[in-house]
Parts: structure tokens; sequence; C-alpha cells
């Protein structure tokens, strides 16, 4: 019996190894992902072409990375006006606008568009790897800043393929 139970116990430690990440979900935001640990959560009022809008993110720094997803809502009537391409290319200008952009490439998920972009930062030192996906009137932003030389770590894929979005 205490053999079973120390082997219980050996195999769930194991199992919580350094290697396992937590799930993320967010009901109000309609996404899953899954990070190396619980994220803090912001809401801040930023300043846009539709005006101030609210941008709601998850962000944790965790053994040199930085990982965040983030959401806002524009007002309808602006997209309409503007369109997802417009949105996108917005978007794209202000995730660049602190560095170089390296790589942009269009991406979707299902009907929904997206960018894939690739920025460094200034010093030249770290690496925005930054997915933008609008669906509906959300644009959603998730994103791993890295080391310039880690660029092409495991955790970068493991983190941007993790993003769903939940069904209602």
């Amino acid at each position: 019996m205490r053999f079973i139970l120390a082997l219980s116990v050996s195999l769930l430690i194991a199992s919580c190894g350094p290697g396992d990440w937590v799930e993320v979900r967010s009901k109000e935001g309609r996404f899953s992902t899954r990070m190396p640990a619980i994220p803090a959560e912001t809401t801040q009022e930023v300043e846009t072409a539709a005006g101030s809008i609210a941008l709601r993110s998850r962000e944790l720094d965790h053994a040199g990375f930085q990982y965040v997803v983030s959401y806002s809502d524009y007002p309808g009537e602006f997209l309409k006006q503007n369109g997802p391409a417009s949105i996108l290319d917005a978007a794209r200008e202000g995730t660049a606008a602190a560095g170089e952009l390296l790589e942009e490439s269009s991406i979707s998920l299902g009907e929904n568009p997206g960018r894939f972009l690739v920025v460094l930062d200034a010093s030249g030192e770290r690496v925005l790897q930054i997915r933008l996906l609008l669906v509906g009137r959300r644009l959603y932003q998730f994103g791993i800043v890295t080391p310039k030389q880690d660029r092409s770590a495991a955790e970068v894929a493991r983190f941007l393929d993790a993003f769903a979005l939940l069904l209602d």
C-alpha cells in the first residue's frame, strides 16, 4: 500500500514538472491559451483613430520571455467605414512603431483575417513575434518577446499555437 501511495505521489510530482503550462481562459474575452504561469490582468484605455478603446490584457514575464494576450473591441460603425485590412494595418503600424518590422504575413483563423509580425526592438536585442486576429469587432493580439538569440525557441510556437477562440 505504501509503495502504491509513494508511486502515485512520485507520478503526480513528475507530471507537474517545469515544462507544464497552465491554461488561461477568459470567458469575457472568449479565448483560451496556455502560459508557463498565471499572468497578470490589466485594462487600460488607449486612444485610437476610433476613439478611446479599452485594451484588456493578460501579461506574464517568465524566464526571460514576456507573454501577452490582449483584446479590444472596435465600434461597429468604425469597422464598417474602415474595413478589416485597415484595422490590421493600423495595428501593425502601432506594434512596429517602437522597432523594426522584420517579417509580416497574412494569417487567418477560419474566416477571421489576421497578420503575423516579427519586430526587432530599438535596442536590437529583443524580438516580438505576434499574431493579430480580427474576429468581428474584436482585435486579438497575442505575442511573445524573446532575446534575439532565442527567437526560434520552442516556447514561441508553443505559446502562439495555444491560442483558441471559445464558442459562446
